[in-house]
């Protein structure tokens, strides 16, 4: 996993694979708002888009895995996959949108 989150001083570097398995985590956590759960849902759904559109074979396990918390020692391989099937840059670009229109208050 330590090539999925690398510290860089006071934070830390994500990988895309990475970056979907905490969009998936924020869906559960009592801590994350309604807002904030929602934009998690549309990122996931988004990037399941994506890789259907693309041909990536596990897409619909992936979704179901992300959506009800699997263990994410079977989810982040998986999550790798998709990043070098999809491009892990169409997995940044996606969270971004959302958490830019998030921060805006618009839809992503």
């Amino acid at each position: 996993m330590s090539k999925h989150f690398v510290r860089d001083g006071d934070q830390y570097l994500l990988s895309p694979a990475a970056i979907l398995l905490i969009t998936s985590d924020s869906i559960r956590s009592a801590d994350t708002s309604m807002a904030g759960k929602q934009r998690s849902m549309r990122v996931i759904s988004q990037v399941m888009e994506v890789a259907r559109w693309m041909k990536f074979e596990q897409a619909s396990r992936l979704e179901t895995m992300l959506l009800f918390g699997a263990d994410p020692a079977q989810v982040l391989p998986m999550c790798d996959e998709l990043a070098q099937h999809i491009g892990g840059w169409a997995i940044v670009a996606i969270a971004r949108r959302a958490a830019t229109a998030g921060a805006q208050g618009g839809a992503a």
